[in-house]
């Protein structure tokens, strides 16, 4: 009985020592390329210093073209926004580009337009593409920061990766083998950060009725952007991009905002309620 607890307790420790090397190198290797944003960020993005950067989630990044935007200003931006994001996962990227020396005066925030109001945040579903940067403390401070089960799988990690590349097997262990392979692969970004949707229809269809929508700012991310921004005297502006459905209004603020929510007239340009395409 003794040797058969010996050999089970040796196959559990060799299955936990070949599963930490194999979370280690996954980890390792996304942090070497480029797949998601936190590591282009670092490997792929030269520049220390830019004339302003974009935060965002699917919106921001599907609308605000940071190349056509630096053809016409003669400026240097990047688009540092993710999809399926909110404004907690993009206070989590400001303190990243700040936290891989970098700089900028300006910051465009473009988060998904209904999130300004939630005053109950919770871990975004992509939130796990920072976990290659979980030793550092502001990524470690975010994760324990909520309480649901993926938040303390994540924070966790940082002591047994295997926890993390385990439960997020798909979006971090097969992309670290991307990495791999190709450093310099991209995952649904160009070289500037951009993304567009495709255009699902060529028919012409006017937007007749739009619902009104007046924003309160009131989540709590919200204020800490505004906080580290100060900090670091960095000019925070806000923009609202077309919507298909909502006209929004924000009333006075004392933070500049880019009310384009009722811009587009035309269904022709959205790839669906929330996004326009590539139009």
């Amino acid at each position: 009985m003794r040797l058969f607890l010996k050999h089970i307790g040796f196959v559990l420790l060799l299955f936990i020592g070949v599963s930490s090397a194999i979370a280690y190198g996954s980890l390792w290797a996304l942090r070497q390329g480029s797949f998601y944003k936190p590591s282009f960020l670092e490997r792929q993005v030269a520049s220390s210093s830019f004339d302003y950067i974009v935060l965002g989630s699917s919106t921001g990044l599907t609308t605000l073209n940071t190349q056509v935007i630096d053809s016409v200003l003669g400026t240097q931006g990047i688009n540092l926004s993710m999809d399926d994001t909110a404004l907690s996962s993009q206070y989590l990227m400001l303190q990243h580009f700040l936290g891989s020396g970098k700089q900028t005066p300006v910051c465009i925030l473009a988060a998904s337009i209904l999130d300004y109001d939630v005053t109950d945040p919770v871990l975004s579903g992509n939130d796990y593409r920072f976990l290659p940067y979980g030793s550092e403390g502001y990524v470690q401070a975010y994760y324990d920061s909520f309480s649901d089960d993926s938040a303390w799988i994540l924070s966790n990690s940082n002591w047994f990766p295997m926890l993390g590349v385990g439960y997020f097997n798909v979006e971090l262990f097969y992309p670290s083998l991307v990495s791999l392979i190709e450093p310099n692969k991209r995952n649904r970004f160009d070289a500037y950060g951009n993304y567009s949707y495709p255009t699902t229809t060529q028919v012409s269809r006017p937007i007749v009725l739009r619902h009104g929508k007046t924003l309160q700012f009131k989540n709590p991310y919200f204020k800490k952007i505004q906080d580290l921004c100060a900090v670091n005297d960095i000019t925070l502006l806000v923009y609202i991009p077309p919507h298909k459905t909502l006209a929004v209004s924000t009333g006075f603020t004392s933070f500049s905002v880019i009310n384009h929510s009722d811009l587009l007239q035309d269904g022709l340009y959205f790839y669906d309620d929330f996004h326009v395409n590539g139009l």
